[in-house]
């Protein structure tokens, strides 16, 4: 019995001294430097690409891999803060750095997949089920880790690792042992897991937008999933009520789960699963309930390491992605060779939108004008003017306000157009410079035949080649207005920001919202907003549509007097 599927290096003379017996070969591990990582990374990575292209009585191969299980994270933990702050496209040796990371996982799921294909070789192969069972979901393991590295640092993921881990899924539940109890491989040995549960893990992080998600979020996701992946269930049975929280899994395919078809009646095949993630999702609902009423993150077990609430970004990200998943609404047009300015941020749109004009607080302004005021007052009462005339001919240049001690400056790149819709476009830019934008960033795109700037957001990153960034982005608005805002209570010196409104698009059931700086203010404060000329009027925040690690999208309504 063998599968063609699972790929593996062969056979190749390597200049690297490697120990193949277990008990020495623990010892050199131990003595590795680990406090040098990359040192270490090297070593590591040498000494399993020669394993993996030699002789190696299958005992003693799977004993040596699960000793190389804990250096490896290590080395890998350690390596992995090299990306906190990450701009894309990756620097040569970011790139370098990712794809040696990738590599070193790789060769991982190599020696696993060895002892899977020897196994598979013999007669009885499931004579041996714990050795088989724990090699399958090392492998599934290992693999997801080359997901996650791509995942992570937004590059595309390597050919034939989705084949692989649906095979060795397929194996697994073939011979009914896809439940049964495997060691862990989290920093906890004395964790288990299963088949099933690995599998169910890679295929919830592939469903969960991992091209969408904010930097490092990816990691969080795929901590929580350890803990909480087992409540979605894998089934043949194709006959379901309802799409929603459902997907289909093609165990002979290259490719993650997809949505469910919509109004389709499926027959069911042998390679066909569908996932059923309602569960999963009614678990994330009542966990954001919680986080919502001022629970810790830390008493919920969540799994993750993050923060309250960035676990609570999190999870609201989720409910979208496992429970209500966004279907494409408009069909996409390609837009080649066309090209269009962007710019990043509420305040950076709000300087283009109010035409390129340096924001002036309005208390700057109201003492600016007092100022001239006074000034006006004084000449009047002294008769006598004496004017320049080689000024007074010339272009008055406006004075600065008395905050502004320099003018603003934002960047603004060109970008291609790839693709659009009613709804969105896909962009991309090439060139050595970083790009400077991230998922969840708010983006302003000229439209300059118009002379205005639409407003869209950035959902998904990647970087196929080097100096090469791709972006899909969701259009908000077609247009946007430049305001004020300040608490309306609290310290008399609180000073008002710069925001933007989105005007209401009746056809989507959408109101009037505004768009702030992330933690601007909170639903149910009241704001003072001053648009243009008008005198500043109160107003409540209402709710919160949507938070990134960039802004806060909220609706408002005006506060009645007397109330």
């Amino acid at each position: 019995m063998e599968t063609s599927v699972l790929t593996v290096p062969g056979k190749k003379a390597s200049d690297w001294m490697v120990e193949t017996r277990p008990k020495e070969a623990e010892a050199w591990l131990a003595s590795l430097p680990l406090a040098d990582s990359a040192a270490s990374a090297q070593q590591l990575y040498h000494a399993l690409f020669s394993l993996n292209r030699m002789d190696v009585e299958l005992r003693d191969r799977l004993a040596l891999m699960e000793l190389y299980r804990a250096p490896v994270a290590g080395v890998v933990t350690a390596l992995q803060s090299h990306f906190t702050h990450l701009a894309l496209p990756l620097s040569p040796r970011q790139r370098q750095l990712a794809e040696f990371l990738r590599n070193l996982y790789m060769e991982m799921a190599y020696g696993y997949k060895f002892v899977v294909r020897d196994l598979l070789a013999q007669r009885n192969p499931w004579s041996r089920r714990p050795a088989i069972t724990t090699a399958a979901e090392r492998a599934i393991h290992y693999l997801g880790e080359v997901l996650l590295r791509s995942y992570q640092v937004y590059v595309p993921y390597p050919a034939g690792v989705w084949r692989e881990i649906h095979e060795l899924y397929r194996l697994a539940e073939q011979n009914g042992a896809q439940h049964e109890p495997v060691p862990g491989t989290s920093a906890n040995m004395s964790d288990t897991t299963s088949i099933s549960r690995s599998y169910l893990r890679v295929v919830l992080l592939g469903l969960a937008g991992p091209y969408q998600l904010p930097q490092q979020e990816c990691q969080h996701v795929n901590q929580y999933l350890k803990r909480w992946s087992d409540r979605a269930t894998l089934s043949a049975d194709l006959d379901i009520d309802s799409p929603v929280g459902h997907f289909l899994v093609d165990l002979s395919a290259d490719l993650p789960a997809m949505l469910y078809p919509k109004d389709v009646k499926l027959k069911e095949a042998p390679y066909l699963r569908v996932l059923n993630a309602v569960e999963l999702a009614r678990v994330v609902h009542q966990q954001i309930n919680q986080l919502q009423k001022g629970v810790a993150a830390r008493k919920l077990d969540l799994g993750a390491d993050c923060f309250d609430a960035a676990c609570l970004d999190m999870l609201r990200r989720l409910i979208k992605f496992w429970g209500m998943a966004a279907r494409r609404q408009f069909t996409r047009r390609a837009r080649v060779n066309r090209y269009v300015s962007l710019c990043d941020g509420v305040n950076a749109i709000h300087f283009f939108a109010s035409g390129a004009h340096p924001f002036v607080p309005p208390e700057d302004a109201e003492t600016a004008a007092a100022a001239r005021a006074a000034r006006g007052a004084a000449a009047d009462e002294d008769k006598e003017t004496v004017i320049d005339l080689d000024v007074a001919i010339a272009d008055p240049e406006p004075a600065a306000p008395p905050s502004m001690t320099a003018p603003e400056l934002y960047r603004v790149d060109t970008w291609q157009v790839r693709d659009e819709s009613a709804g969105g476009v896909a962009l991309s830019r090439t060139g050595d410079g970083a790009a400077y934008v991230r998922v969840g960033d708010l983006l302003g795109i000229e439209d300059r035949e118009a002379g205005e700037w639409r407003i869209g957001v950035a959902r998904w990153l990647k970087s196929p080649e080097s100096g090469e960034v791709e972006m899909g982005m969701e259009m908000l608005a077609p247009k946007v207005a430049p305001v004020a805002v300040r608490p309306a209570e609290g310290p008399a010196a609180a000073r008002y920001v710069q925001a933007l409104v989105l005007p209401a698009i009746p056809a989507l059931h959408q109101p009037v919202t505004l768009l702030l700086t992330r933690d601007t203010c909170q639903p149910g404060q009241d704001l003072h907003l001053k648009d243009s000329d008008e005198p500043p009027r109160r107003v409540r925040v209402l709710k919160l549509v949507e938070r990134t690690g960039a802004f806060d999208q909220v609706v408002f309504a005006d506060v009645r007097r007397g109330r």
